[in-house]
């Protein structure tokens, strides 16, 4: 397909700037045109994506989106992750603290369990490689391991996007939404170190170190926490003496920033670390401060999103999706399984409205960033022992990520209708 419109693809020499600058004016620009059918911006930004990325017109190349442009995907996840952070407020944990924990844990351990249990049977069944002579403890095993704590991530950015895009009111179905999503990829982060040790051991056929598989990923956890905690006191001595927001939007853009780039320098969770600047500022600075502080990201949030989700979008390989459209079937049909019925139970248990009980879990099955990021990661280790499957896993997680992308928007909505907060 990109061969036929090849007369659309931009000059290699062209400076870096040329494509941000395009990037930018066509996810705005594709956005509201969604918003003319009545669609969020979200589900343009994505099309858009599919439509001028390398799969479909070319406009822009292989190695602009995957590579050349990863500094983006990397500001991008630091200020969701900042402003998700900045979400759980502790007044709000209190007063619902009962339904966010347990809706939290149960939607969590559902979607892992039912991701791992059907990927882990139904994998060997649709799909066949010279690399299961390794074996099945090899090759199988793992790869549903990293599914299935993959699949439990909730992506922040679609429900930020759609809340901010309608103007939700922080009523107790948004509140509790916020406060999962926030605890939620957190848990993502920690099932995946874990799940990522173990698969390794696996892979290589070693025995299992229960010492390694515990303390290494607690030790990155450990010091992704302390980083965000660390940053966060420095920004809380240096914010009062910035008192204009103009001013505010470079210190608080800053240290982000700087929280993100130690954190990928370090080698440890740059989304984790800046949750925790995130949590720092909302609930130890001056509530006026603070929420000027949130107020000046929101305000440059939008047209991030754009870019980011129309990258996101272009990352899909169309060619090689054939190929795993049952795993991406099977991955849908599980993760929504383990999301819903997860998060009706924790509603239950917790006793929360009716309205969170039926609709809730609707509201959680958006997955991007994050996902993708993990999945990739996942890709650099196992593509050199099982690249076949390797491929297939990657290419499934980014087909299942743009159908609920393109979907999940709409729920969220739904949603927060039925819960009367837009």
């Amino acid at each position: 397909m990109a061969e036929l419109f090849s007369f659309l693809k931009m000059p290699t020499h062209l400076h870096f700037l040329v494509f941000v600058g395009l990037l930018f004016l066509i996810s705005q620009v594709s956005g509201r045109i969604a918003s003319f059918f009545r669609s969020p911006y979200i589900v343009g930004y994505l099309l858009a994506g599919i439509i001028f990325g390398p799969s479909l017109l070319g406009l822009f190349d292989h190695k602009l989106i995957t590579k050349d442009l990863s500094i983006i995907t990397d500001i991008t996840l630091s200020i969701i992750a900042f402003s998700i952070g900045g979400s759980l407020r502790f007044s709000i944990l209190k007063k619902f603290k009962s339904s966010i924990l347990w809706i939290t844990i149960l939607q969590a351990v559902g979607a892992f369990l039912v991701v791992f249990l059907f990927t882990l049977f139904l994998m060997p069944k649709i799909v066949t490689t010279v690399e299961s002579q390794n074996g099945f403890q090899r090759t199988y095993l793992p790869i549903a391991l990293i599914l299935g704590a993959i699949s439990l991530a909730t992506a922040p950015a679609p429900i930020l996007s759609i809340i901010h895009e309608y103007k939700a009111k922080k009523g107790s179905f948004t509140n509790v939404l916020l406060g999962i999503i926030t605890i939620d990829d957190a848990i993502a982060l920690i099932f995946y170190s874990f799940a990522m040790v173990v698969s390794r051991s696996l892979i290589a056929g070693d025995k299992i170190d229960l010492t390694i598989a515990i303390f290494e990923p607690l030790t990155s956890i450990f010091f992704a926490v302390a980083l965000g905690l660390l940053i966060g006191f420095f920004l809380k001595l240096i914010l009062k003496f910035f008192k204009p927001k103009d001013i505010l939007l470079g210190i608080i853009t800053g240290s982000v920033l700087l929280t993100g780039g130690l954190a990928i320098t370090l080698g440890i969770s740059p989304l984790l670390a800046n949750m925790m600047l995130g949590l720092f500022v909302a609930n130890f600075i001056e509530h006026e401060k603070a929420d000027e502080s949130f107020d000046v990201v929101e305000s440059i949030e939008e047209p991030i999103f754009g870019i980011f989700f129309l990258i996101a979008g272009a990352q899909l390989d169309i060619s090689f999706l054939s190929k795993g459209i049952l795993l991406t079937g099977i991955l849908l049909i599980s993760r929504f399984i383990g999301k819903y019925f997860g998060a009706y139970l924790g509603a239950e248990i917790s006793k929360s409205s009716p309205v969170m009980k039926k609709y809730l879990g609707l509201s959680l099955l958006p997955t991007a960033g994050i996902t993708i990021g993990l999945v990739l990661e996942a890709d650099f280790i196992f593509s050199k022992t099982i690249p076949f499957l390797s491929d297939l896993m990657v290419n499934a997680i980014i087909g299942a990520t743009l159908i609920n992308e393109l979907i999940s928007p709409y729920l969220v909505r739904f949603s927060l209708k039925k819960a009367k907060e837009i």
